[in-house]
């Protein structure tokens, strides 16, 4: 049985401090591997919370496939998590803010967590400019890969924004969506389409320099990579300028 307030020292050792500003891309099952941990996903989100207590937490509170094309409707305080259970355990966490996206919403949790999300309402796209994936990289935050494979960094996207790569978006539509407020409003936003290409955004460590950029090191059972947002948003800015698909592979029987 794994002790949840292991992490917290698994993290520090991997240099997250309790005044940060984490975005954490996680898995449960790459955590507890073959083992089980004590109180579940809800002691590794409150290990999260005490591990960036005077700071603010931050973890992604997807939608994209329960938001979909057919079924446009988002509630910001109904709608569930399509990406794992630590996400969904985070959005019903208490004292927690999530950001106005039907696709593509965050959650955010602490010291900066209210200013972080009240601005995503007003992105055309996933991760635009107030998404709190931006955010933490004019914060000079740090993106925490926590047990789950390293091609899972979304903040990547915010960095294809910038560059719109003929592979990035289908077409823009209109969703209804639920404040928390209960008022209503409608959101155009663009949508990925990843259908031919496989996302390697894990490319992004051969860019930084190990020790200063990132650190890779296991929390509890899982492999883990913590980051600096700025360095890898930069860095990986640089690369898509030289070549727009150096983070994705083509599919087979697919064209660039």
């Amino acid at each position: 049985m794994l002790n949840p307030t292991q992490l917290i020292e698994d993290l520090r050792n991997l240099g997250v401090k309790e005044d940060d500003l984490i975005i954490v891309h996680s898995s449960y099952n790459g955590l507890r591997g073959a083992d089980q941990i004590e109180g579940g996903p809800e002691a590794v989100i409150a290990a999260l919370k005490e591990t960036v207590k005077k700071g603010t937490l931050v973890i992604p509170t997807f939608s994209y496939e329960n938001v979909s094309i057919d079924n446009r409707v988002f509630d910001v305080e109904n709608t569930p998590v399509c990406i794992g259970i630590l996400p969904e355990t985070m959005r019903l966490s208490n004292d927690v803010y999530r950001s106005v996206h039907p696709t593509h919403s965050l959650a955010a949790w602490g010291k900066d967590a209210e200013a972080i999300t009240q601005n995503h309402q007003f992105d055309h796209t996933p991760v635009g400019v107030n998404s709190p994936l931006s955010e933490v990289y004019r914060r000079n935050g740090k993106i925490v890969l926590l047990g789950c494979p390293f091609a899972r960094n979304t903040s990547l996207h915010g960095v294809e924004e910038m560059i719109l790569p003929d592979y990035l978006f289908t077409t823009n539509y209109d969703y209804d969506v639920t404040l928390a407020n209960q008022e209503k409003i409608t959101m155009n936003v663009l949508r990925h389409d990843f259908s031919a290409h496989e996302q390697r955004y894990d490319r992004v460590i051969d860019l930084l320099e190990e020790e200063k950029d990132y650190k890779i090191g296991n929390v509890l059972n899982g492999r883990t990579c913590v980051m600096n947002a700025q360095a890898t948003w930069d860095k990986a800015l640089i690369k898509y300028r030289e070549d727009s698909h150096y983070f994705v592979d083509a599919l087979p029987n697919t064209s660039c």
